[in-house]
This record gives C-alpha cells, sequence and structure tokens, in this order.
C-alpha cells in the first residue's frame, strides 16, 4: 500500500501547498475538501514562502551573474589601481619636496614611510579610499596644492562607483541572508499546514477505494510513494 510523504524541498512544499489551495476552488465555487481555516492557512503559507523563496532565488542568480561579477571585478581593480597610484604619487611628491612629510598622518600613512598599503581585499580598497580621499581633501583645506595625475577627482569618481558596487553587493547578501532566515523560519509551520491538509483531503475521500482514492487525493497535492520493499519506488 503506497504511504504518503512530506515534501522535502521549499519548492515540493510551494508544489503541494498550490495543488491543495487551487484545487479546494472549482470554478470560483469553495469544494469542502478542506476546512476554511486550513484552506486560508495554507493559501497565505503557499504566498509568503513563494515570495521569500522568489527573493532568495533572485539575490542568488543576481550574485551569482557572471556579467554583473565581471562588472564588479573590473571596478575593483581600477579602483584598488587608482588609491595605489594616488598613495604612490603622493610619496614621491613627499620625495621631491613639494608636500611635506608630516603630511602623511593625514591620509592615514606612517609619517616616516613610503610603502604602500596591502589592498588586496575589498575592505582594505575602501578603507584606504576613504583615507586618501579626506586627507587630501584636509591638506588642500590648509593651502596645500592638489595632486595630480591622478587627481582626486578622477580616484573619487573610480572610488565611488566601486563603492556603490560594492554596498549593492553586501546589500544583495543581507536580503539573501534575511530570506533564507525566514524560509527557515517557515518550514516547520509549512509542513504542519500539509500535513493537516492532507488529512483532511484523505478524510473527505475515504469513500473511495484502492488506485481511485490515492487518484483524487493526489489531485489536491498528496504525494504517495510505494513502500520501499517494493522494487519500484516511483512517486504515484
Amino acid at each position: 500500500m503506497p504511504y504518503r510523504r512530506l515534501p522535502k524541498t521549499d519548492q515540493a512544499r510551494i508544489r503541494a501547498l498550490r495543488a491543495a489551495v487551487e484545487s479546494s476552488v472549482d470554478n470560483g465555487v469553495f469544494t469542502n475538501v478542506l476546512s476554511h481555516n486550513t484552506y486560508y492557512r495554507a493559501k497565505n503559507m503557499l504566498e509568503n514562502l513563494s515570495r521569500e523563496v522568489g527573493v532568495y532565488k533572485r539575490c542568488v542568480q543576481e550574485q551569482s551573474s557572471k556579467r554583473g561579477n565581471e562588472a564588479y571585478e573590473a571596478a575593483l581593480k581600477k579602483a584598488r589601481m587608482y588609491v595605489s597610484h594616488f598613495i604612490q604619487v603622493l610619496s614621491m611628491s613627499i620625495m621631491r619636496g613639494e608636500i611635506a612629510r608630516s603630511k602623511r598622518p593625514y591620509y592615514g600613512l606612517p609619517e616616516n614611510e613610503d610603502t604602500v598599503p596591502n589592498l588586496f581585499s575589498e575592505s582594505a580598497v575602501l578603507e584606504w579610499g576613504l583615507k586618501i580621499m579626506e586627507g587630501e581633501r584636509r591638506r588642500q583645506a590648509e593651502g596645500g596644492v592638489p595632486i595630480y595625475n591622478p587627481t582626486m577627482g578622477r580616484v573619487s569618481v573610480v572610488f565611488e562607483l566601486f563603492k556603490e558596487m560594492y554596498d549593492r553587493q553586501q546589500m544583495l547578501q543581507q536580503r539573501t541572508g534575511d530570506a533564507l532566515h525566514n524560509i527557515s523560519d517557515m518550514r516547520f509551520e509549512a509542513d504542519e499546514i500539509i500535513f493537516e491538509a492532507w488529512a483532511e483531503i484523505e478524510k473527505a475521500f475515504a469513500g473511495f477505494e484502492g488506485k481511485a482514492r490515492i487518484k483524487k487525493c493526489a489531485e489536491y497535492g498528496v504525494i504517495y510513494y510505494e513502500r520501499p520493499d517494493r522494487k519500484s519506488k516511483k512517486e504515484l
């Protein structure tokens, strides 16, 4: 005798809920197979779970988009290059005596070193981009001559483009995490609703026998499997 088994994936939960909800209304008339309470619980869960799964999928797809990743990596590479070049030009200007060495701390740089900070990570590019923009603003506010090639204006444009893309990536990661958390919170209740709905569906068609009963219940989304001791374990 086949047995029923609750869905194991979120997509399977959505399919089970949708079948129960959509089959419960025939040409605008409620079939009474499900109680009104179970029907509306299933309908609300279907809408909420479908929405969160959709949000999760869209966010993951956008984050993993090859085109999006290529554009992001190009923006990061360019921002890293401009930040690095600006710091190098600052150091050369100090060596030539055009800028006082005491101004290096304005940029968050050690006064007595001429090395370029490690810009390997995204966070480092963001940190030093902000530092050199603030340092250049402060030095010019004191009457200092602007650094050229690259100018801070050009550095700022490149940096802000990268920062905008970085912030979007962070937002997508946050939304992905939130959606996944919401989905996880819904699973237990979704399974509970499906279990109750299937019990009501089987009760409604208890008068049918054998395959006819299984077929009617399956129309409302009940999933049946053959017993594992049988050769065939296909879903009916």
